[in-house]
């Protein structure tokens, strides 16, 4: 294996070498024999096996020892600031996907790669229900992040008020249907990627697991009919695949993710729910409720970065680089109060059906 430093600054002076991990964020390692310095000018060029290190650092007037250089790579390598120099994509990976690549060396390490990473994306099958301004810009990210399959759903048609916000449509593809029209763009775009359009509504459970029953995640956005959310939950534990949520409500951007079996769901919320009003007084429960009608204030700015969110936390699923940030959490933003920023998580809910049943092994 050659061991390589990843593409970072890097500053020695007098005695401290000095490696910015981050903009914000410096890491300073003791020098005061210039062997860190060139060792890490080895490691910069990616061009040795770690077994010569020692031998090539003696010839540069710095003898060492084998476990030396053995514990200074583990310790970089725990910084996640080592990459394997054998295990670079092929070319035509590179030349397609070289910022996605790029992203990935922030996860990289000797044990996985920047490729191994793609790899997993470049073979994974996404559901996508709901093919408006929020299920276009997931579209558009998976296809960016070269998914391998995406099988988008819905069952409305491109009107002129879609062009607002859903840029996988223009003018002349209003009266057409929305996944006709998304995935025509989708094969122009990014012909690798297999875009199945479903023209079907989605009207409970079994609908969705019908149309997930091969996919590794399932990306809902819609929001209608009601109670769709807890559809797909359900659907969702059915087959053993994580889901993403959001939306835009008054001024406040929202996602969030369930993963059967790890996180608490959006069955244990909706009980959560039902017990603080329960606790509620009488005149809160039962008063009139005037309901207002339901408006679209999602602008384009909002559907891109909303889509752009949940293109992430889908990356994370799918790749695995990190923990996803939204399982069993609102990752809110509110637009309307200076772009203010909060994570709100919820807990698993003992009466809960579905955790105690995955808890217990699907039975």
């Amino acid at each position: 294996m050659r061991p390589r430093l990843k593409s970072l600054n890097t500053l020695t002076t007098d005695g401290t070498v000095v490696i910015y991990r981050r903009p914000t964020e410096r890491i300073h390692l003791d020098d005061p024999g210039g062997g860190v310095r060139a060792l890490v000018e080895l490691l910069a060029q990616g061009a040795h096996e770690e077994a010569d290190l020692p031998a090539e650092l003696t010839r540069l007037g710095h003898p060492t020892t084998a476990e030396d250089v053995r514990d200074a790579i583990a310790a970089l390598d725990d910084l996640r600031l080592l990459e394997n120099a054998d295990a670079d994509p092929d070319a035509e990976t590179l030349r397609r996907h070289e910022s996605n690549l790029r992203f990935y060396d922030l996860y990289a390490d000797l044990g996985r790669s920047s490729g191994d990473l793609h790899h997993r994306l470049a073979h994974s099958t996404v559901l996508v229900i709901g093919a408006g301004g929020l299920g276009g810009g997931v579209l558009q990210s998976l296809l960016g992040l070269g998914v391998a399959r995406v099988r988008i759903v819905d069952f409305d048609t491109v009107e002129p008020k879609n062009l607002a916000r859903q840029f996988v449509y223009g003018a002349g593809e209003i009266g057409r249907s929305k996944v006709a029209a998304a995935a025509a763009w989708a094969r122009r775009y990014a012909p690798q990627t297999v875009v199945e359009a479903v023209e079907q509504e989605v009207t409970d459970a079994a609908t969705i697991r019908a149309l997930g029953a091969d996919v590794d995640l399932v990306v809902l956005a819609a929001d209608q009919p009601v109670g769709i959310q807890l559809m797909t939950n359900e659907a969702c534990f059915d087959l053993g695949v994580p889901f993403i949520a959001g939306g835009f409500k008054l001024s406040t951007l929202f996602y969030w993710s369930v993963e059967p079996g790890h996180t608490p769901c959006r069955l244990c919320l909706e009980l959560h729910r039902d017990d603080d009003l329960r606790g509620r007084d009488e005149w809160v429960r039962s008063g009139l409720r005037l309901e207002a009608d339901p408006v679209n204030r999602t602008t384009g700015p909002v559907a891109q970065l909303l889509s752009g969110l949940i293109a992430l936390e889908a990356q994370r699923y799918l790749a695995r680089t990190e923990e996803p940030v939204a399982g069993g959490t609102y990752q809110t933003i509110e637009i309307g109060d200076r772009m203010r920023v909060d994570a709100t998580g919820w807990e698993r809910h003992p009466d809960c059906a579905l955790c105690h049943r995955s808890a217990d092994g699907g039975r």
